[in-house]
């Protein structure tokens, strides 16, 4: 059976898009400006950002990793590499 696969956005736990997130707004300083950049709406990047059950799905997580690596490489390397430690440290768990 063959399946979708969306690439490195779908390893990024909720935790990082937070992250990811977070960091864009500290560059864009604003919601309505990473919505623009998104081509999505001012509501849905407020729903990320404020309710626990809503978070970016892997298409736009994928668009803002292109949109954060642009900006501010070190940052996003930094998140991506948080978050191989959390996916080592489940793994050696296991």
């Amino acid at each position: 059976m063959e399946t979708r696969f969306d690439g490195l956005s779908e390893f990024i736990s909720r935790k990082g898009r937070m992250k990811i997130i977070r960091t864009l707004l500290e560059e864009f300083k604003t919601q309505k400006e990473i919505a623009k950049r998104l081509n999505i709406t001012k509501n849905a990047v407020n729903g990320w950002l404020n309710k626990k059950d809503k978070h970016p799905n892997n298409k736009h997580v994928k668009e803002m990793l292109e949109i954060l690596k642009n900006k501010n490489e070190e940052k996003l390397n930094n998140i991506l590499f948080e978050e191989l430690q959390i996916f080592q440290k489940l793994l050696l768990k296991f």
